[in-house]
């Protein structure tokens, strides 16, 4: 069964350079600004942080790594936590699929062996949410 919520998320491109990732982080736990999911990534010369906070203080978020980074975005995106079994993502993705529901981008994880976190970006998130929340991830619910 899937569950999904609709959170904010802060997307940061720089250039990329060694350290950065390190100087952001540190700048952040400075902060006591908890980071409970992220992704980075390099496309070119360009570095790309996405990255979802405890705090849902955008502006104390940005103040503190403004100086590293010249681009942040606030973002909605989907969390989608779903059981850590064959299939389950298949179960959500085809859902969104069959719904016309475009999806630009996911990342996930699994750390505590029982659940998966799949962060989604889609083009309704609204409509995705209430879908997988309406069938618990389950097609043909």
């Amino acid at each position: 069964m899937a569950r999904a919520t609709i959170v904010k998320e802060i997307h940061c491109v720089a250039k990329d350079e060694t350290g950065l990732l390190g100087r952001t982080i540190s700048a952040l736990a400075l902060k006591n600004i908890f980071i409970t999911h992220l992704i980075a990534t390099t496309e070119g010369d360009q570095g790309h942080l996405r990255l979802i906070v405890s705090t849902n203080d955008f502006s104390k978020t940005k103040e503190c790594i403004a100086c590293f980074i010249p681009r942040i975005e606030e973002r909605e995106v989907l969390v989608v936590e779903f059981e850590n079994k064959t299939g389950t993502l298949a179960e959500v993705a085809k859902i969104l699929g069959q719904n016309g529901i475009h999806v630009s981008s996911v990342y996930g994880t699994s750390s505590d062996g029982f659940k998966i976190v799949g962060i989604f970006s889609t083009e309704d998130n609204t409509k995705a949410r209430d879908l997988i929340n309406a069938t618990g991830g389950r097609p043909g619910f």
